[in-house]
């Protein structure tokens, strides 16, 4: 079974290396086509450089924060965000807007104005690659373009704008509560200006200076309480502030989690929160009676504050863990920033309503100063307080600069570009190898489509199962040794002739191995034998010439009848024109059909003309008298080969193939249909006709079926002839 698989494979191998040789003047024309127009398009196409830029990605707060689950964020997952946040619209725009501000060089063409933002914008995004180094957590910004210098600039660009957008984001908590600080410093600034004018111009028009001693210290401690409740508000804003910032980068889910943190309905959790309200309260009433911070009652109360904190948040991130509700939990940095914002915020609320209450018990003090004093006292109040307030906001604005510029980002500036000096398309080496072998492919798919979409008849075998019908004679084209084509003999007729080939040629001695099939077929009881085709030139009149003249040089007799009474040729093939009266002479009179017949100049070779054209042949044949007549030639010849009309075109070699022994069924290789074949097959099987076999005509010595044919006569042959 191996062995026929085998085979098989390497005669289909054979048959496609035949389909391509016979179509070699069409491979190569595909082929030349398609290679030439690759090189030349790799040749017309402008050169495109590339420029790269090397960054690393570090995990800092920032990422860990925002990015960590209960199962730590894979790495990949953090170097996916940052890819695509390079490929993001926004740093797009960025990266356009600052390629088109006065710091970039003229000779950059995106500066172009009639550029649109847009455009430039697909620009950049189109022509931008990120890639990830396998194993690291680095990347390549990748940008190419026409000109090497924009390649260039252009990657750089894009690099800077991604740290600082990186940097921007990782700043985002404390540059927001910078730019908070910085609003309130202003409002501050101009309260106090606003309360020092106020001073300044009250003095002047009452000439009252100073307080009396009584009332400065009732002015130092109303000041100092309003001083600490307005601290203590900016705190509380500030530390609202910087909860929506955080909350801005969670979820829904998230966000619900870390806003009801404090707001929960645990007992516990709500006592504790009560306890350190309480304590925050009694610390004020505490300093508001002149304690000092470091006096042991206050110290004792901010010990208890401490503890009690560290106990609320024990029992706030046992909570988290067993609400199922939440499948993402955040890291332990996350939560101890929320719940710090939380308490902070809850317990500056409770301070503020007591030191609320301080401020206005000692407002009402202020009442039973006289007039003139009383305001006084109430404008050096104001200045106080927004002076220490002014103070307390600077030293807090410069410490949150501070902090800001110690956070860093998670980008790293690994490589900056360089300016390419070579371009990295087109690949002339890599197009041209590739244009060839897809030149091949294409070629070879034109010819295998070709030979798939064409219904003619290339392969025997297939031919032979399907119409159950056997091969007994395959006839290869002719072609001299010498290189001529057929057609330089001088009678254009002749060139059909067996004789006026070399001797031992393929096509003569495939006639010799058509003869000897058909004697032998029935075993020797085959005489009369009718020659056609399904459709004109398919060569059964040929055929049916050659056979003839091969059947007579075994001595026996033979007849040739040219039964083609529409368009006849024998007469011209064998010189002899001139023979106006045949076969439908005798069938219309009762002349001796003897009479008619004439001996060729081949030996025991005796032939029968048309007679007279007719379109009526078809009555002529199917008259008792052309039964009559076939009988009378088998009586007097050895052999009576009848050459007819093609079989779809008429029903005369039908009728002519049930008088004689057999049908001799002409199919001309690469021509013939196979639809036709089949059809054919059908009117002659509705007739029981005798077919005796296929004789393959005009088969191309470049065919798997027709090498024979070309070893034979080029190697056999010529070591006889030595």
């Amino acid at each position: 079974m191996n062995d026929r698989f085998s085979e098989n494979e390497g005669k289909e191998l054979k048959e496609y290396w035949y389909l391509l040789f016979a179509n070699k003047y069409l491979f190569l024309t595909i082929f030349l086509a398609i290679f030439i127009g690759v090189i030349v398009i790799t040749k017309l196409q402008d050169p495109i450089y590339q420029a790269n830029a090397t960054i690393l990605i570090q995990q800092n707060n920032y990422d860990a924060q925002i990015l960590s689950f209960r199962n730590l964020t894979p790495r990949n997952t953090i170097i996916n965000n940052h890819i695509e946040m390079l490929k993001s619209r926004s740093l797009i725009k960025k990266v356009v807007e600052e390629l088109e501000s006065d710091n970039t060089p003229d000779s950059l063409y995106i500066k172009d104005k009639s550029i649109s933002f847009g455009r430039k914008a697909g620009i950049v995004s189109s022509n931008l690659s990120i890639i990830p180094i396998k194993d690291t957590d680095i990347l390549t910004i990748s940008f190419r373009d026409k000109s090497p210098f924009a390649a260039y600039y252009i990657s750089k660009t894009i690099a800077e704008e991604y740290y600082k957008l990186n940097l921007s984001m990782t700043r985002g908590e404390l540059s927001e509560v910078r730019l908070f600080l910085e609003d309130q410093l202003v409002i501050i600034k101009r309260d106090l200006n606003s309360a020092e004018d106020r001073l300044k111009k009250y003095k002047e028009e009452t000439k009252v200076v100073a307080l009396s001693e009584e009332t400065n210290m009732l002015v130092n401690t109303l000041s100092l309480f309003q001083q600490q409740y307005k601290a203590e508000k900016i705190e509380l804003n500030t530390n609202i502030k910087r909860l929506e910032i955080l909350s801005k980068n969670l979820n829904e889910a998230q966000k619900s989690l870390a806003l009801g943190i404090v707001n929960t309905a645990s007992p516990t959790i709500s006592k504790l929160i009560e306890e350190i309200s309480k304590m925050e309260a009694d610390r004020a009433k505490y300093i508001a009676q002149g304690y000092k911070v470091s006096h042991p009652k206050l110290m004792e109360i901010q010990n208890k504050i401490s503890n009690t904190r560290i106990q609320l948040m024990d029992e706030s991130k046992k909570m988290i863990a067993n609400k199922e509700e939440y499948p993402i939990v955040f890291t332990e940095d996350m939560i101890e920033k929320i719940l710090e914002l939380n308490i902070e915020i809850e317990t500056r609320k409770s301070l503020l309503l007591t030191l609320n209450t301080v401020v206005q018990e000692y407002e009402s003090k202020m009442n039973s100063i006289p007039v003139k004093e009383l305001e006084l006292a109430r404008l050096e109040r104001d200045k106080r307080v927004a002076e220490e307030l002014y103070l307390m906001l600077k030293s807090k604005y410069e410490e949150s600069k501070i902090a800001e510029a110690g956070k860093l980002g998670s980008v790293r500036l690994i490589d900056n570009p360089v300016k390419p000096g070579a371009p990295i398309l087109p690949k002339t080496k890599r197009n041209i190898v590739l244009g060839f072998f897809l030149a091949i492919i294409i070629a070879a798919g034109v010819i295998f489509l070709k030979e798939y979409i064409d219904d003619s008849i290339k392969n025997i075998d297939e031919l032979e199962k399907t119409l159950k019908i056997k091969v007994i004679g395959t006839i290869p084209s002719i072609v001299l040794k010498n290189g001529e084509l057929k057609d330089s003999v001088d009678n254009k007729y002749r060139r059909y002739l067996l004789n006026e080939l070399p001797s031992g040629s393929p096509i003569m001695e495939s006639y010799k191995i058509l003869r000897t099939n058909i004697i032998y077929l029935n075993e020797g009881n085959l005489k009369s034998l009718t020659v056609s085709s399904s459709t004109k030139g398919e060569g059964k009149s040929t055929t049916a010439l050659n056979l003839a003249m091969t059947l007579s040089q075994l001595s026996r007799k033979v007849l040739l009848v040219d039964a083609d009474l529409r368009k006849p040729i024998l007469s011209k093939v064998l010189g002899i024109e001139n023979v106006k009266e045949g076969l439908t002479d005798i069938i219309k009179t009762e002349t001796d059909f003897h009479k008619f017949i004439h001996k060729t100049h081949y030996d025991n070779l005796y032939f029968l003309s048309h007679g007279e054209v007719t379109l009526n042949s078809t009555e002529l044949f199917e008259s008792q008298k052309m039964k009559y007549i076939i009988k009378s030639f088998e009586d007097d010849f050895d052999f009576i080969i009848y050459d007819t009309p093609p079989i779809l075109s008429v029903a005369d070699p039908r009728i002519i193939a049930r008088y004689t022994d057999g049908l001799v069924w002409v199919v001309q290789y690469k021509k013939a249909k196979k639809q036709e074949l089949v059809h054919t097959k059908k009117l002659l099987s509705n007739l029981n006709t005798n077919i005796i076999g296929f004789v393959i005509n005009n088969m191309s010595l470049t065919s798997p079926y027709g090498s024979y044919y070309y070893n034979y006569y080029y190697h056999y042959t010529a070591e006889d002839r030595t």
